[in-house]
């Protein structure tokens, strides 16, 4: 048994992570909730307002994110010299590209609503 400690706390930190923001949110609504209750007010879900455009970003961001991976794979191939299986061009490129389309996004968005 010798394996370091960090492949061992890593993926339970990333575990106890994501269970403690689950923990927090479903506490906070129970909380809410029970204010409501307490105030005599209706206990149905809150109002949320209906994201229209819900598909529209999702299909901007996944193409922003193929091209982001074409751009990257073209970077390494041809822009960096003695391109080894390095990494860097393909975050940065998606980046860009995905962030790009979320801009592009907002920009319809509120073109379309007025806003």
């Amino acid at each position: 048994m010798n394996t370091p400690v960090s492949e061992v706390m890593v993926p339970f930190i990333f575990f106890a992570a994501a269970f403690g923001m689950f923990y927090v949110w479903v506490t906070a609504r129970h909380r809410q909730r029970m204010a409501m209750i307490e105030k005599g007010l209706a206990i149905a879900e809150p109002a949320s307002e209906a994201d229209r455009f819900r598909s529209l970003k999702f299909g901007l961001l996944g193409i922003g994110t193929g091209v982001g991976l074409l751009l990257g794979y073209l970077f390494q191939t041809y822009a960096m010299v003695n391109a080894e299986d390095n990494p860097l061009p393909y975050f940065v490129m998606v980046a860009i590209c995905a962030g790009s389309a979320l801009v592009g996004h907002h920009l319809i968005v509120r073109r379309s609503t007025g806003k």
